[in-house]
């Protein structure tokens, strides 16, 4: 039984500490759905040239900060 609690207590302190980011990127994806329509980012993303794949990063870059 001892082992159940910690795997829960240590999933919920995984997740207290993730929940702020997850938090914030809930609101990046909201804000970017109510400013950017489909076929805005479908012509900024779409291609295989350097152009595309330089947008893509820019859009990523801040996902992991």
């Amino acid at each position: 039984m001892g082992l159940v609690l910690d795997i829960i207590n240590a999933s919920a302190t995984i997740f207290r500490e993730a929940a702020p980011y997850i938090l914030l990127g809930f609101f990046v994806a909201g804000v970017i759905r109510a400013y950017l329509t489909p076929a805005t980012v479908s012509r900024y993303l779409r291609g295989d040239g350097f152009r595309s794949v330089f947008y893509a990063s820019l859009l990523g870059v801040p996902i992991p900060l």
